[in-house]
């Protein structure tokens, strides 16, 4: 076969369609309905955009807006410095009040324990009576004492003679060991030591309106010896004026009123 000479006719283009607005176009088969919430301007008046609110500032401090709370960064809202500073103090606050509650607590139950000492003070060589019973106090100094250790050059033994007196039988019953302390007047406390007791074995034996005495010692500074005052807290046990057998110790105990053990007879040199 042979090849052909003859050229192929020449196929004419297809025209360009012009592509037309969209607002030209209509509304696409489908597609959402556009949304305009600005009304058309009439027909020969100039088209002027809608005017746009202006945006919050931020605020300095924290770069948020004071409507929003947020960043320009788009982050998470900031919380306001003087809401935080508010929740803080009222932080230290509760918790000062829960210290100065527990603290109040704690000192009332001590103070349950240890009340408020109410003092009687006795002049010089005089007597003090309190719970029935009459006290009277004498003091000595001395160094040496039988069957103790040596002592510094700055230090003084003190023999002290505590002599009490029941006034009635209620005295009597009221006949345990005091407490018996060395003061100086500046608040200085030393240890004071019992070493007899006196008085009898058996409350049956004990008299009313004689004397019994206890022995004490104590070791003070020799400079203050001369200064040194004798505390007697009396003891607020009851002992009965016979032997009690078991039952009627607790059923005395149940219907006795608890006393505190708060009054103290201060002896002054």
């Amino acid at each position: 076969m042979g090849a052909s000479t003859q050229p192929f006719p020449a196929v004419p283009a297809a025209p360009l369609q012009r592509t037309a607005p969209a607002h030209a176009l209509g509304p696409v088969p489908g597609a959402p309905a556009a949304r305009n919430d600005a009304a058309a301007p009439p027909p020969g008046s100039p088209a002027t955009p809608p005017e746009s609110p202006e945006p919050p500032a931020a605020s300095p401090e924290t770069g948020a807006s004071p409507e929003t709370g947020a960043s320009p960064e788009g982050g998470a809202p900031a919380r306001p410095r003087g809401r935080t500073a508010l929740r803080a103090g009222a932080a230290v606050l509760a918790a000062a009040l829960a210290v100065g509650v527990a603290t109040w607590n704690g000192y009332s139950f001590y103070r349950t324990g240890v009340p408020d000492y109410q003092i009687h003070a006795v002049v010089p060589g005089g007597t003090g009576t309190l719970m029935n019973v009459a006290w009277k106090v004498k003091v000595e100094q001395t160094d040496n004492l039988p069957g103790t250790r040596p002592i510094k050059p700055d230090q003084q033994w003190l023999k002290i003679t505590v002599t009490r007196t029941s006034l009635n039988t209620e005295g009597v019953i009221r006949r345990a060991k005091p407490t018996i302390q060395l003061e100086h007047p500046d608040g200085r406390m030393w240890q004071a030591e019992i070493l007899n007791d006196g008085l009898p074995l058996e409350v049956k034996d004990h008299k009313v309106g004689i004397g019994y005495t206890y022995d004490v010692i104590g070791l003070v500074p020799r400079a203050l010896a001369g200064q040194i005052q004798v505390r007697i807290i009396p003891s607020t046990l009851r002992q009965p004026l016979r032997e009690e057998t078991v039952e009627e110790m607790f059923k005395r105990a149940g219907t006795e009123k608890t006393e505190p053990q708060d009054q103290v007879l201060l002896f002054r040199r």
